[in-house]
Protein backbone atom coordinates (compact mmCIF):
# COMPACT_ATOMS: atom_id res chain seq x y z
CA UNK A 1 0.00 0.00 0.00
CA UNK A 2 1.39 3.44 -0.94
CA UNK A 3 0.16 6.94 -0.16
CA UNK A 4 -0.66 7.48 -3.86
CA UNK A 5 -3.35 4.81 -3.99
CA UNK A 6 -7.02 5.56 -4.37
CA UNK A 7 -8.75 5.78 -0.94
CA UNK A 8 -11.22 3.11 -2.05
CA UNK A 9 -8.32 0.76 -2.85
CA UNK A 10 -6.73 1.51 0.52
CA UNK A 11 -9.98 0.69 2.32
CA UNK A 12 -10.33 -2.54 0.33
CA UNK A 13 -6.81 -3.64 1.29
CA UNK A 14 -7.36 -2.79 4.96
CA UNK A 15 -10.66 -4.69 5.02
CA UNK A 16 -9.09 -7.74 3.36
CA UNK A 17 -6.17 -7.70 5.80
CA UNK A 18 -8.63 -7.63 8.70
CA UNK A 19 -10.65 -10.51 7.26
CA UNK A 20 -7.50 -12.55 6.65
CA UNK A 21 -6.31 -11.83 10.20
CA UNK A 22 -9.63 -13.05 11.57
CA UNK A 23 -9.43 -16.14 9.35
CA UNK A 24 -6.05 -16.97 10.93
CA UNK A 25 -7.47 -16.33 14.42
CA UNK A 26 -10.46 -18.62 13.78
CA UNK A 27 -8.05 -21.32 12.66
CA UNK A 28 -6.25 -21.08 16.03
CA UNK A 29 -9.58 -21.17 17.87
CA UNK A 30 -10.64 -24.36 16.09
CA UNK A 31 -7.24 -26.04 16.58
CA UNK A 32 -7.40 -25.42 20.35
CA UNK A 33 -10.84 -27.00 20.53
CA UNK A 34 -10.11 -29.93 18.22
CA UNK A 35 -12.78 -28.70 15.80
CA UNK A 36 -11.32 -30.08 12.59
CA UNK A 37 -14.62 -29.56 10.73
CA UNK A 38 -14.48 -25.85 11.59
CA UNK A 39 -10.91 -25.79 10.27
CA UNK A 40 -11.90 -27.52 7.02
CA UNK A 41 -14.60 -24.91 6.35
CA UNK A 42 -11.94 -22.17 6.44
CA UNK A 43 -10.44 -23.59 3.22
CA UNK A 44 -11.60 -23.34 -0.37
CA UNK A 45 -12.98 -26.67 -1.66
CA UNK A 46 -9.62 -27.34 -3.37
CA UNK A 47 -7.59 -25.88 -0.49
CA UNK A 48 -4.20 -27.28 0.46
CA UNK A 49 -2.58 -27.73 3.89
CA UNK A 50 1.05 -28.86 4.13
CA UNK A 51 2.90 -29.33 7.42
CA UNK A 52 5.28 -31.34 9.54
CA UNK A 53 5.56 -31.29 13.30
CA UNK A 54 7.07 -34.59 14.45
CA UNK A 55 7.71 -36.44 11.19
CA UNK A 56 7.72 -36.20 7.40
CA UNK A 57 5.81 -33.45 5.60
CA UNK A 58 2.15 -34.19 4.93
CA UNK A 59 0.01 -32.61 2.22
CA UNK A 60 -3.78 -32.61 2.21
CA UNK A 61 -5.78 -31.11 -0.68
CA UNK A 62 -9.53 -30.66 -0.82
CA UNK A 63 -12.07 -30.88 1.96
CA UNK A 64 -12.14 -34.69 2.11
CA UNK A 65 -8.35 -35.03 2.54
CA UNK A 66 -8.22 -32.07 4.92
CA UNK A 67 -10.97 -33.57 7.05
CA UNK A 68 -9.27 -36.98 7.15
CA UNK A 69 -5.82 -35.59 7.98
CA UNK A 70 -7.03 -33.10 10.58
CA UNK A 71 -9.29 -35.68 12.25
CA UNK A 72 -6.15 -37.77 12.87
CA UNK A 73 -4.06 -34.91 14.26
CA UNK A 74 -6.28 -32.34 16.02
CA UNK A 75 -7.71 -33.02 19.48
CA UNK A 76 -9.38 -30.68 22.00
CA UNK A 77 -7.06 -29.18 24.58
CA UNK A 78 -3.77 -30.46 23.12
CA UNK A 79 -2.33 -27.67 20.95
CA UNK A 80 -2.78 -23.95 21.63
CA UNK A 81 -1.50 -21.89 18.67
CA UNK A 82 -0.87 -18.15 18.88
CA UNK A 83 -0.42 -16.22 15.61
CA UNK A 84 1.66 -13.05 15.32
CA UNK A 85 3.68 -10.94 12.87
CA UNK A 86 1.15 -11.05 10.05
CA UNK A 87 2.03 -9.77 6.57
CA UNK A 88 -0.62 -9.85 3.85
CA UNK A 89 -0.37 -8.58 0.27
CA UNK A 90 -3.74 -8.12 -1.45
CA UNK A 91 -4.40 -8.45 -5.18
CA UNK A 92 -8.13 -8.11 -5.89
CA UNK A 93 -9.88 -11.31 -4.77
CA UNK A 94 -6.61 -13.07 -3.89
CA UNK A 95 -3.91 -12.45 -1.32
CA UNK A 96 -0.65 -13.96 -0.11
CA UNK A 97 1.16 -13.61 3.16
CA UNK A 98 2.89 -15.05 6.13
CA UNK A 99 2.57 -15.11 9.90
CA UNK A 100 4.46 -16.65 12.77
CA UNK A 101 2.93 -19.18 15.11
CA UNK A 102 3.92 -20.34 18.56
CA UNK A 103 2.14 -23.35 20.00
CA UNK A 104 2.04 -24.66 23.50
CA UNK A 105 0.90 -28.20 23.99
CA UNK A 106 -0.37 -30.50 26.70
CA UNK A 107 0.56 -33.58 24.65
CA UNK A 108 3.27 -35.46 26.62
CA UNK A 109 5.23 -36.52 23.51
CA UNK A 110 5.15 -33.14 21.76
CA UNK A 111 7.38 -30.25 22.83
CA UNK A 112 6.34 -26.62 22.58
CA UNK A 113 6.95 -25.58 18.97
CA UNK A 114 6.88 -22.53 16.76
CA UNK A 115 7.10 -21.76 13.08
CA UNK A 116 5.63 -19.77 10.27
CA UNK A 117 2.94 -20.15 7.66
CA UNK A 118 3.05 -19.27 3.99
CA UNK A 119 -0.58 -18.59 3.12
CA UNK A 120 -2.53 -18.00 -0.09
CA UNK A 121 -6.10 -16.75 0.16
CA UNK A 122 -8.98 -16.23 -2.21
CA UNK A 123 -12.63 -15.35 -2.09
CA UNK A 124 -14.96 -18.34 -2.36
CA UNK A 125 -18.74 -17.87 -2.16
CA UNK A 126 -18.14 -14.28 -1.07
CA UNK A 127 -15.91 -15.24 1.88
CA UNK A 128 -12.11 -15.07 2.27
CA UNK A 129 -10.68 -18.57 2.75
CA UNK A 130 -7.35 -20.37 2.73
CA UNK A 131 -6.41 -21.59 -0.74
CA UNK A 132 -3.05 -22.84 0.55
CA UNK A 133 -1.54 -23.04 4.02
CA UNK A 134 2.02 -24.35 4.43
CA UNK A 135 3.62 -24.60 7.87
CA UNK A 136 7.39 -24.58 8.45
CA UNK A 137 9.02 -24.98 11.88
CA UNK A 138 11.28 -22.52 13.67
CA UNK A 139 11.77 -24.76 16.67
CA UNK A 140 12.59 -27.27 17.93
CA UNK A 141 14.28 -27.60 14.51
CA UNK A 142 14.53 -24.71 12.02
CA UNK A 143 12.93 -25.60 8.68
CA UNK A 144 13.51 -23.25 5.73
CA UNK A 145 10.76 -22.91 3.16
CA UNK A 146 13.00 -21.27 0.56
CA UNK A 147 10.32 -18.59 0.14
CA UNK A 148 10.38 -14.91 1.02
CA UNK A 149 7.79 -13.01 3.03
CA UNK A 150 5.21 -13.07 0.18
CA UNK A 151 5.94 -16.60 -1.03
CA UNK A 152 8.42 -15.84 -3.83
CA UNK A 153 11.79 -17.67 -3.92
CA UNK A 154 14.24 -16.26 -1.36
CA UNK A 155 17.18 -14.21 -2.63
CA UNK A 156 20.10 -12.36 -1.04
CA UNK A 157 21.20 -13.03 2.52
CA UNK A 158 17.95 -14.74 3.46
CA UNK A 159 18.68 -17.43 0.86
CA UNK A 160 21.93 -18.49 2.58
CA UNK A 161 20.94 -21.79 4.13
CA UNK A 162 24.34 -22.71 5.57
CA UNK A 163 25.34 -19.53 7.41
CA UNK A 164 25.98 -20.37 11.06
CA UNK A 165 27.10 -18.36 14.09
CA UNK A 166 30.72 -19.14 14.80
CA UNK A 167 31.64 -20.51 18.21
CA UNK A 168 33.16 -17.84 20.45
Amino acid sequence: MTDKQDPVQIMHELLVRQRVSELRARYCWYVSRGDYEGMVQLYTPDGLFEFSVLGPRETHRGHAQLREGLARSVYPGEIFPMVRNEVTVVDGDTAVGTCTMEARTTHPDMPRFSGYYHDRFRVHDGVWRFAERRFFRYMPVFERSGLDIVGAPETGLSAQHDRKRSAS
